[in-house]
């Protein structure tokens, strides 16, 4: 599978709609990023650009494990925080898997990792921040 690779630097939550990736269905994108690295955030300018709603309120379903946003003219889109997880089990049983197997809904999942091999994201998008510059790293990874 080939890869596409775009990585951008930004200093100000405005400037996040400027990179935010095109949604389609089936969608399942991927966020990586130490705790407070701006994970959330960047899926509030996601979701705020993909329904066209700048007062769309985008909270982390850290407790809740995800939550659900959509339209009918958009579809649904479901946004997942996993980081309270322990296994893959506690994923199905929560009904993650298949929420995210639905190919008419989007999932943008934060802390995807105890997901392991057993979901291939469209893309996957490392956010970082560098102390030096003061800015947030995005590398935004397509699979093609």
């Amino acid at each position: 599978m080939q890869k596409n690779e775009q990585i951008f630097e930004i200093s100000d939550e405005k400037s996040l709609e400027n990179i935010v990736p095109k949604l389609k269905k089936g969608d399942k994108i991927f966020f990586y990023g130490d705790l407070g690295a701006g994970k959330t955030t960047f899926i509030r300018a996601i979701l705020r650009k993909f329904f066209d709603d700048e007062k769309i309120i985008v909270r982390s379903p850290t407790y809740t494990y995800y939550q659900e946003y959509g339209d009918a003219t958009h579809g649904k889109v479901f946004h997942f925080d996993l980081y309270r997880l322990d296994d893959l089990e506690n994923f199905y049983l929560i009904g993650g898997d298949e929420i995210i197997q639905n190919s008419e809904s989007i999932a943008l999942i934060e802390w995807p990792e105890i997901l392991g091999d057993s979901v291939q994201p469209t893309k996957k998008i490392f956010i970082s921040y560098d102390e030096n510059s003061g800015k947030r790293i995005f590398r935004i990874e397509e699979n093609q």
